[in-house]
């Protein structure tokens, strides 16, 4: 009987070694890419896959498409993105917003084997979101990828899955940056924890897209007023009084980033920090089977802020 017990307890432990081996593996094979979310393209040497934002369509009283103005040449087989608001989706028919699109996508010079959606498409615009990706798909003949968030996994069955060759998870961006009790709006372990379901069920293959930056979010009287992306904690080193978890209080009237803040102002500064980019990372190893092995953080501008290599080594 004690035989048999270290036996088992032996091939249990050999399991072991060999999953987090396997583990271990996966990630040494990560790669890693980066977006470029700029209205101008300027990088004159780039060594770096990119995913680069060429398209910025809202709905205001009228459509509105920004085109990304290309000042230098963009990297060979990059990958174009369009950004498109979820109000857009709700009031311009897929039809219509189709034609748009391969208008605009025609009038630039640089091809393309692949296409991204970036979309947070809502239950009231599902349906015409969805069909715009399949007219797009059917018209462009391309390779065609989309946004994920977190909630769209865990509630697939009620918000649908769209119709392209796989997915890109946001894991950022997961809480209200308004709500002036947010902890961190850019990257909440805690937050994102609750919704780790459905995974495994989950039919489209993911890719994983982690944040860079930082910001601070400016409040007065509880109530958001501005966001000022890229600042740094140094930044609130004068003129400002450090309050409890990442929250400074203008002590006097001034210009702040090109800005004009007021005295009493609140600022919620947040950032990606490393260990909450470790945690994710492994998180998201756990949880997804059907994966590719790449990352793509978010953006090219900020990627001197950590070394990556180790990160997704997790060294």
């Amino acid at each position: 009987m004690k035989k048999k017990y270290l036996i088992l307890l032996f091939t249990i432990l050999l399991l072991l070694l060999a999953i987090l081996y396997i583990s271990k593996q996966n990630k040494n094979s990560l790669i890693y890419s980066f977006y470029h979310w700029e209205n101008s393209y300027n990088i004159k040497e780039n060594k770096e896959k990119l995913y680069i934002k060429v398209l910025d369509i809202d709905y205001s009283n009228k459509l509105e498409i920004i085109k990304t103005r290309f000042n230098v040449k963009p990297p060979k087989n990059f990958i174009p993105v369009i950004y498109i608001t979820n109000k857009t989706m709700k009031t311009v028919k897929a039809n219509k917003l189709v034609l748009k699109v391969l208008k605009a996508l025609d009038s630039y010079t640089f091809t393309y084997d692949e296409l991204q959606i970036d979309c947070d498409w809502s239950l009231n615009s599902k349906a015409n979101y969805f069909k715009f990706l399949k007219l797009l798909k059917t018209n462009l003949n391309k390779k065609l990828s989309a946004t994920i968030r977190l909630h769209q996994i865990k509630y697939y069955k009620k918000t649908g899955v769209p119709s392209v060759d796989y997915g890109l998870l946001m894991y950022y961006n997961m809480s209200y940056i308004g709500d002036y009790n947010t902890k961190n709006s850019i990257l909440d372990n805690t937050i994102a924890k609750k919704y780790q379901y459905n995974f495994d069920k989950y039919p489209l293959k993911l890719k994983l897209a982690l944040p860079l930056y930082s910001q601070a979010v400016q409040f007065r009287y509880k109530k958001p007023l501005d966001i000022f992306e890229g600042t740094v904690q140094t930044d609130f080193d004068e003129k400002f009084e450090k309050l409890k978890n990442g929250y400074f209080k203008v002590l006097q009237s001034h210009y702040f980033k090109g800005r004009y803040v007021y005295e009493g102002d609140i600022f919620r500064f947040e950032d990606s920090k490393k260990q909450d980019l470790k945690i994710a990372l492994e998180d998201f190893f756990k949880i997804s089977n059907n994966r590719f092995d790449e990352v793509v953080f978010y953006t090219i501008k900020y990627k001197d802020n950590y070394d990556l290599q180790k990160l997704l080594k997790g060294i």
